[in-house]
């Protein structure tokens, strides 16, 4: 039996197709939108919480003064001045290696071939450090081997050709802030051995740790003191304890003497046992050969 569909009935069930098409579309893009969202803020989530770059910058700023391994300050004023020179230049020196990769924009001194470095970026260095409010007085200065002069006339520090200088490298291990300053927890990792004749870089053990003190200033964070770290370098005796092997529980310690015991009764028993076979062997007389007893029986009739 045929049926047959009103047009109005076709038009109902084309338009019913039509929001069933319409729905699913709606549907599937709705689930791409979840999912899209809830990637994104996965990864906005760990971007928060990931702080490597973070780590990355501070090491730079600091490199310079983890060089020449300061005293405990509190108050940029209150820093060796020695200390705070050597990590104005040096620290400079290394943060136009690390971007620039060489020195080819910077002039020598013709006579010397020494590097040329104007004292303009030794305190574009320091304002990025301890804020553009301090100013360094600029003039030469002595360290434990070379002069680091300073050139009056063409306002630049004539940089001493050297393979390097300081005793430790810089790794920032931890950032928080603590009664509103932000702490930079710096690992000191040393370049050279005990007796300063080696270099030790392939090393990245901290041999002790300091905290890096921060004051936020105009919306930036400048250094402002340096004190010691809760964070402790493993301990060599540490170390030791770990390399050396366990205590035997004492369960461990009974299997193994009555293991030991039961092996000493073996042993014995195979002794015992072995004992009566050669008492025997020596007790059993020596059987006489055919040859002697003929030899005997031929004596025997002449006696």
């Amino acid at each position: 039996m045929k049926t047959y569909m009103t047009p109005e009935e076709h038009a109902r069930l084309h338009r019913r197709r039509a929001r069933q098409t319409l729905g699913l579309l709606i549907a599937v893009l709705a689930l791409v939108g979840v999912v899209t969202v809830v990637r994104a803020g996965v990864k906005g989530v760990a971007t928060l919480f990931d702080d490597t770059q973070q780590k990355a910058e501070y090491e730079d700023r600091l490199e310079g003064l983890v060089l020449f391994d300061p005293l405990p300050f509190d108050g940029i004023e209150n820093i060796d001045d020695l200390t705070l020179r050597e990590a104005a230049v040096w620290g400079c020196v290394y943060s136009i290696q690390e971007t620039q990769g060489s020195f080819d924009n910077y002039n020598t001194d013709p006579d010397t071939e020494q590097l040329l470095l104007p004292s303009v970026d030794v305190d574009a260095y320091l304002a990025k450090l301890v804020g553009p409010s301090f100013k360094l007085t600029h003039r030469s200065f002595e360290m434990d081997d070379m002069t680091v002069e300073f050139d009056e006339t063409t306002q630049c520090y004539k940089i001493p050709v050297t393979g390097s200088v300081g005793t430790f490298r810089a790794t920032v291990t931890r950032l928080f802030k603590k009664d509103g300053l932000l702490h930079v927890t710096v690992g000191y990792i040393p370049t050279q051995s005990s007796d300063d004749s080696i270099l030790n870089t392939s090393s990245d053990t901290p041999t002790k740790y300091m905290d890096y003190l921060f004051s936020r200033q105009s919306g930036s964070w400048y250094l402002t003191g340096l004190t010691d770290s809760e964070t402790k370098p493993e301990s060599a005796d540490s170390a030791a304890s770990a390399a050396e092997p366990a205590p035997l529980a004492e369960s461990e310690v009974n299997d193994a003497i009555l293991a030991t015991a039961g092996d000493s009764a073996a042993a014995s028993a195979v002794a015992d046992e072995a004992a009566p076979v050669e008492e025997a062997a020596e007790s059993t007389p020596a059987e006489s050969t055919p040859a002697e007893s003929t030899e005997a029986s031929s004596e025997s009739p002449a006696a």
